[in-house]
């Protein structure tokens, strides 16, 4: 039989191209369902009567269904069959399986039945079954419905005016009519979707986080007013799965696809998972450098072996023989037996360490700037406090995908709460949100192979945000930072490793970081001299350094007076004179540490570079800066200012500008402010969210848009509840703006087809 290569036929160059699979699990069933929704309502926005049912109605086809009334306004049945339609299409369910009107009997032989507005069973022959008892009233065939019933669902056309109700009378009353321990409930209202799923008698919603009591929540805890977006919806393969998931796991047999997503639905577990690998490090005295390096470093195994699973799956599609396949299992498990060991000599934690040790070296020849070329530099491997933060982290995350998760859930799932547990405050480090991080990089869209830097680059956050708006025309090696703690940029090489091959540029430099140190054109750090490159003179060297310079440069970067930059000592004084603006705009011996990183951003750019940068709104605003900003305008083309609201971030009280501008030449500068030119000004009032603390750990909890007439929560294309937030707008009306703005500002802000 013809056969593929042999894995030892050089596959590892086949094997290391992550090109292969980064995209494959990217939104594909939220896609489906909502093009398929979109596909019905063309075919039907114009129709008041389908001419055919699409499965079974009460066990029989019937047809000429009404699914709008003679004003035009549509009915229930219309949703109704938009929702079959899309479950269908969109390739989730097989209408083999599903039915629609379905009736079971009540405990009392002499009542009325109780109709079920649609229902999936697990066997094709649930039909038989159904017309079974429909025409004789057969018990064992309704026993046979039962124990076979996966999913009830619920039509309505209220607009969530009774979902409460509905939950209560409804809902829970037809998943008790499932006989199965885990049985889903769709209640689909007007395109407004809602999850729920019975466990072991429970009704919960299906997103764990809207569970606000975990399992013992009540009606009144299970934020009935918040609908779920069309991805959240299981394919009939992911609910068998659940229903068959059998009670003990053999994780030395698992490949990737087997792992859970991380996502809102399982925020609670993640949480819990996260909280008591932080509270084993704790126990353990790892808090530290060499505890943060171990996490990082276990992390980028993880990682490591789910791509490597992946990779050998996309080579193993057709042919392998048992022990090629046997390469699709992952490495990255403990079991029991391992977990409980009694100390470093017991044989079965031996076995993990041999494991994890092997998984290690195959990383590191990989993963080359996260991981040590030898095992034993950052873990010691006969050590039982690091072997216990070892087995704590691989226990914990086992069982969930981080290349398979979405991104924003995953930052702030993971990430976000890494980040805070080893932010140092005092140093002006805060995590930018992510809706702001979004909206920053879809205004200055980096693409098309240029070059982006983060000179303040924390988690990377900027860096990856812009790797993934680019859609592969960008690469890691196009990508730069620095930073002065070193914790975040372990976790910033990280963050990138997860969207590419970890290649990204990223330096870590203490104290003052980038505001002394630049990329030179050979890609390390040089400091600048004091003496020669003072007032922004920094392309002046007695060697033959020449400093890189940058299509792109988007940053975050301490700003404010309580981060103010303060010349208090004589080396302090000679970092501030490299900076023109030091110069001209200091206040009597300070200055905003935001000027200092604004002018930085402007001297590392290329000729047509451009900039997105958060400032302090006073920057933008108050007398006392009025001389940085004229220096402003005869350096750079501003573009745009967003203002926006107090408290954007989790520990300032700043009120914050986004400046955007591009460097265009001495001579297109001078033409265009000879001529003017406009200035796209926005006040962004609402983005999304509003900060709140829990366990002393400051977070963003979404707030979401209110329908003025309904009062209910908007949702958008894909079913999601739309955050309150102005940044989606602005993208459009500046994409817009820019359409009539020079060549210049068209060509680097807009792409070809002007978007």
């Amino acid at each position: 039989m013809k056969r593929m290569l042999s894995l030892n036929d050089g596959a590892e160059k086949y094997l290391s191209n992550d090109n292969l699979f980064k995209l494959r699990f990217d939104k594909k069933m939220s896609r489906g369902f909502t093009e398929a929704k979109n596909k019905f309502d063309e075919e039907y926005k114009t129709k008041s009567i389908l001419k055919k049912s699409l499965v079974t109605v009460d066990g029989k086809t019937i047809e000429n269904i009404k699914l709008k009334n003679s004003k035009g306004e549509t009915l229930e049945e219309y949703y109704k069959w938009q929702f079959i339609s899309s479950i269908i299409n969109s390739g989730l369910y097989s209408k083999d399986f599903i039915g629609v009107e379905i009736f079971f009997p009540k405990g009392n032989k002499n009542s009325a039945p109780i109709k079920i507005d649609g229902c999936v069973f697990d066997d094709k022959d649930w039909i038989f079954y159904y017309k079974k008892w429909r025409e004789s009233k057969d018990i064992e065939a309704i026993e046979w419905l039962r124990k076979h019933l996966i999913v009830v669902i619920e039509f309505k056309k209220s607009d969530g005016k009774d979902i409460k109700e509905v939950y209560t009378s409804q809902v829970k009353p037809y998943l008790k009519e499932s006989e199965r321990n885990y049985c889903l409930a769709f209640y689909y209202d007007d395109e407004r979707l809602y999850l729920f799923q019975k466990k072991e008698g429970v009704v919960l919603r299906y997103d764990e986080s809207k569970n606000q009591k975990g399992e013992k929540s009540g009606v009144g805890d299970l934020f009935l007013d918040l609908p779920d977006g069309y991805l959240y919806i299981p394919s009939y393969d992911e609910i068998i799965n659940k229903i068959n998931k059998p009670t003990s796991i053999d994780r030395s047999k698992r490949t990737v696809d087997d792992l859970d997503l991380i996502t809102g639905l399982h925020s609670s577990q993640i949480n819990q998972a996260i909280s008591n690998i932080l509270r084993k490090l704790d126990k353990v005295g790892l808090v530290s450098q060499r505890g943060y390096e171990i996490l990082i470093q276990v992390l980028a195994l993880k990682i490591f072996d789910e791509k490597r699973s992946a990779r050998y799956r996309e080579y193993l599609k057709f042919y392998s023989t048992e022990d090629e396949q046997k390469k699709l299992n992952l490495l990255f498990y403990i079991t029991d037996e391992e977990k409980n060991f009694s100390g470093l000599n017991d044989d079965n934690i031996q076995s993990f360490v041999k494991r994890l040790r092997k998984l290690y070296n195959e990383a590191s020849k990989e993963y080359k700037v996260i991981l040590k070329s030898i095992d034993t530099e950052t873990i010691n491997w006969q050590n039982e406090s690091h072997i216990q933060a070892l087995s704590a982290v691989v226990e914990n995350l086992q069982d969930y995908s981080f290349i398979k998760s979405y991104q924003s859930d995953l930052y702030q799932l993971v990430f976000y709460r890494f980040a805070n547990a080893f932010t140092k405050v005092e140093k002006g480090q805060f995590i930018t949100p992510l809706k702001l991080i979004d909206f920053l990089v879809k205004i200055v869209n980096p693409r098309n192979g240029e070059s982006i830097i983060d000179p303040t680059v924390g988690i990377a956050d900027f860096l990856s945000m812009s790797f993934v708006n680019a859609k592969g025309s960008l690469e890691d090696k196009d990508f730069y930072g620095v930073d002065n703690d070193e914790q975040m940029i372990m976790l910033a090489k990280l963050n990138m490793l997860l969207n590419g091959d970890g290649n990204a540029i990223l330096k870590y430099k203490p104290d003052v970081g980038s505001l002394l140190y630049k990329f030179d054109v050979d890609k390390n750090l040089v400091a600048l001299n004091p003496k020669m490159h003072k007032k922004g003179n920094w392309d002046k060297w007695a060697d033959q350094t020449k400093l890189m310079k940058f299509n792109v440069v988007l940053t975050n970067p301490p700003f404010g007076e309580d981060r103010k930059f303060e010349a208090k000592t004589k080396k302090d004084e000679e970092i501030a004179e490299l900076y023109e603006l030091w110069d001209i705009a200091k206040v009597n011996n300070w200055i905003d540490m935001g000027l200092l990183f604004l002018e930085n951003g402007y001297r590392i750019l290329d000729t047509n570079g451009r900039l997105g940068i958060v400032l302090s709104n006073s920057i933008a605003s108050v007398d006392r800066w009025v001389e940085a900003r004229k220096w402003l305008m005869s350096k750079m083309r501003i573009v745009a200012l967003f203002d926006l609201p107090q408290n954007v971030f989790a520990d300032t009280g700043v009120n914050t500008t986004l400046i955007v501008a591009y460097k265009p030449s001495e001579k297109e500068l001078k033409r265009l402010n000879e001529e003017g030119y406009e200035i796209f000004v926005k006040d962004i009032k609402n983005v999304g969210y509003e900060i709140r603390t829990l366990n002393r750990v400051k977070y963003y909890n979404p707030i979401y848009k209110i329908d003025e007439e309904t009062f209910d929560i908007d949702i958008d294309d894909k079913g999601q509840p739309k955050l309150d937030e102005d940044f989606t707008d602005t993208i459009s009306q500046f994409k817009e703006w820019a359409l009539s703005q020079e060549d210049t500002l068209k060509k680097l802000f807009l792409d070809k087809n002007g978007k």
